[in-house]
């Protein structure tokens, strides 16, 4: 009444009257005031029952946050609910998330500006936000459906294009393979249709050409073998592992083996019986690719040649690839036969014409002594020269027994420290008058330090003498020879040098071969000079060799190793 009074409409509290919920309202109307009691039954009851959303609920709360009407609880109840608190606390519109009771819950509210009341709204958590869980399940589930679908018709559109390439790719690695059976079924009209089509036309023409290259082939491998089993040659083709490719009659013929089959080793086949032809194709397996040249002597009872000689070669396709090596035997053993017979006949000579050529010289040197005064010039010149030419078939003879000694080791070395220098100037100073006379110019490259060695100073020197003698003798006029001495880290080198005419390739190791005479060769000789070098050189554990083309000179180089025994006494 004091509002009314006042000129200002108010409303009383709710209140418990006569079993229902009433409300007294005060209104001015002039000089009076209009008193009213309302009922509240039917707008609470109206609240209480209204449901929010699944399973949410109003509520109704007086300024002191008591309530007013609730479907859960009674009138004048006061509540710790978190929205009745934010509300006495705000008095403004607001919603949020809480938890009431160990629930979360979601909720707002609004107050009622004339009563100063609040309208609470209130929702389990998963209730108020069902309908928005349940939008985005069902948008989750359309994509996922979506892509589902969208991968389905990938991968069959993605099938049904690949499958003519996996086709295609599979009828080539076929043909590579040699199976020209394969073709390709493509029904589409596109490119790939076009491609299937050129590809079958392809294979067709392909297995024609095969079909052609196999009789060719066929042909060929024929030819061939009938080429490699009718030479006179022995030849065995084996792998790098000692395996046999192939090998012909007359190689087991040469060297007394029998039934030697294709995929087997080589060395299975070969008994250690001291020829060394075991250790020999072991040799060819570890050096792949290496040209080996060997010869050999059998034992005349076990059958095939009592001499062979051996040489290697690497096998390679066109295209450079290695298939392995090919060893061509030859039997020397007529060739060694020859030889010992021309040996024989020559030391033969040799000793049969000594002691002549001895007396002859004595004859000489006589008449030119007790006649010296009374020969004429005439005369005089003609005892010069038959000294001369005596002294030179001296000299043949004796390299001629020289060298059999040597080859059948009855010639020892006496090794004795020698300064190598000494030796070289020795050579060089007993040339010199050769080389004049020949108008070739003597040069020497020696070390300042001489390399000192131990071997036989007079056979080395020898050696020496006869690569430069041979040197200066194929050398032009005009022409330079040059003697080098040069250490190594275990041998002492010697390179003769010369600027002559030179000789083949396949001449340099045939050079050092017995009574050898390079074709066309403008100087003479006997052929047996170089054998004799080599034999030294042999006999002093080093290696000789030549190094020559034709129009470019040649270099005769031997290696003699460091630290050969001294001799204990003189031979």
């Amino acid at each position: 009444f004091i509002s009314a009074r006042e000129g200002k409409p108010a409303a009383g509290k709710p209140y418990v009257s006569a079993g229902g919920l009433r409300i007294n309202a005060a209104y001015p109307a002039g000089e009076k005031i209009l008193f009213i009691t309302a009922s509240l039954d039917e707008l609470f009851s109206e609240i209480k029952n209204t449901v929010v959303g699944r399973s949410g609920q109003l509520m109704l709360v007086d300024s002191e946050g008591r309530i007013l009407t609730s479907r859960a609880d009674a009138f004048g109840t006061v509540l710790a609910h978190p929205l009745i608190g934010d509300f006495i606390s705000s008095r403004v519109t607001a919603a949020r998330d809480f938890v009431l009771a160990g629930k979360k819950m979601s909720g707002a509210y609004a107050p009622v500006m004339t009563m100063g009341w609040a309208v609470i709204v209130e929702e389990p958590y998963e209730d108020a936000y069902y309908s928005l869980f349940l939008m985005k399940r069902n948008a989750v589930l359309s994509l996922l459906a979506v892509a589902i679908t969208a991968l389905l018709m990938a991968f069959f559109a993605a099938k049904s294009m690949t499958k003519p390439i996996t086709e295609l790719t599979e009828a080539a690695s076929g043909i590579a393979g040699g199976d020209f059976s394969k073709g390709v079924k493509v029904s589409s009209g596109d490119e790939i249709g076009e491609l299937a089509d050129t590809f079958n036309r392809m294979s067709v023409r392909l297995k024609e050409y095969n079909e052609m290259q196999i009789d060719r082939i066929v042909a060929e491998k024929t030819k061939t073998k009938a080429v490699i089993f009718s030479i006179f040659d022995g030849l065995i083709l084996t792998d790098y592992d000692g395996k046999i490719l192939l090998a012909n009659s007359q190689a087991e013929r040469i060297l007394g083996l029998s039934g030697l089959e294709e995929g087997n080793n080589i060395a299975d086949y070969v008994e250690d019986s001291g020829s060394g032809l075991k250790e020999f194709f072991k040799e060819v397996s570890a050096n792949s690719g290496k040209n080996i040249v060997k010869e050999f002597s059998f034992d005349p009872d076990r059958g095939g040649a009592t001499f062979a000689k051996a040489q290697t070669a690497p096998v390679l396709t066109e295209s450079g690839a290695a298939l392995g090596t090919v060893t061509v035997f030859r039997d020397i053993s007529i060739e060694k036969k020859l030889d010992a017979m021309k040996e024989f006949f020559m030391q033969a000579i040799a000793h049969d014409l000594r002691n002549p050529l001895s007396s002859i010289s004595g004859f000489i040197d006589i008449m030119t002594m007790q006649n010296a005064d009374s020969l004429s010039a005439k005369q005089k010149h003609c005892l010069a020269v038959m000294e001369k030419e005596t002294r030179r078939l001296q000299s043949m003879i004796n390299d001629i027994l020289d060298a059999a000694r040597l080859e059948a080791g009855k010639m020892t070395p006496l090794i004795r420290s020698v300064p190598v220098n000494f030796l070289a100037s020795n050579a060089i100073e007993g040339l010199s008058g050769m080389a004049l006379q020949k108008g070739v110019e003597l040069k020497s490259e020696l070390p300042p330090e001489s390399p000192r060695l131990n071997a036989d100073g007079e056979l080395i020197q020898r050696v020496i003498v006869n690569l430069l003698a041979n040197a200066v003798k194929f050398t032009p006029q005009g022409g330079e020879v040059t003697l080098e001495v040069s250490r190594r880290e275990s041998s002492v080198r010697v390179e003769v040098r010369d600027t002559g005419q030179g000789m083949p390739k396949e001449a340099c190791e045939k050079i050092f071969e017995k009574f050898h005479r390079i074709p066309g060769a403008l100087a003479g000789g006997t052929g047996i000079g170089l054998t004799i070098s080599r034999e030294i050189v042999k006999a002093h554990s080093g290696r000789i060799w030549a190094e020559s083309e034709l129009g470019k000179g040649s270099n005769f180089i031997f290696e003699i190793p460091d630290g050969l025994p001294q001799s204990e006494r003189e031979c």
